[in-house]
């Protein structure tokens, strides 16, 4: 999109990885960049946020295969969908131990 090139869905999945990186680290990619320098950076250079150590496999692969260079590598978001079902027992115990700074459901008690 970036390039003024056709586009598909597969840009809106791009976007929820990054979205995905943000509420699990609770930043903004690219902070050191302007605007401008990151999609430069992002479209040329391949630069992705770096993945926390301590983010889950499942969810690192995730946003890893949002960012694919290829539009066509990228899930749909059907295959998205099934993924994050397929990782829900996973991730909600996650959230639970407070790996994610953002706030699920901030009225749930354990």
């Amino acid at each position: 999109m970036i390039q003024h090139r056709p586009y598909t869905q597969k840009v809106d999945v791009y976007s929820f990885g990054i979205v995905l990186w943000e509420l699990i680290t609770g930043l903004l990619p690219f902070q050191n960049m302007t605007a401008v320098q990151a999609a430069f950076a992002v479209v040329n250079k391949g630069v992705r946020p770096t993945i926390p150590i301590e983010c889950l496999p499942v969810l690192s692969e995730i946003m890893t295969r949002c960012w694919d260079t290829d539009p066509d590598n990228r899930p749909t978001f059907s295959q998205l969908v099934k993924m994050l079902e397929a990782a829900e027992t996973e991730i909600m115990t996650s959230v639970r131990k407070a790996r994610f700074r953002c706030c699920i459901n901030p009225m749930a008690t354990e």
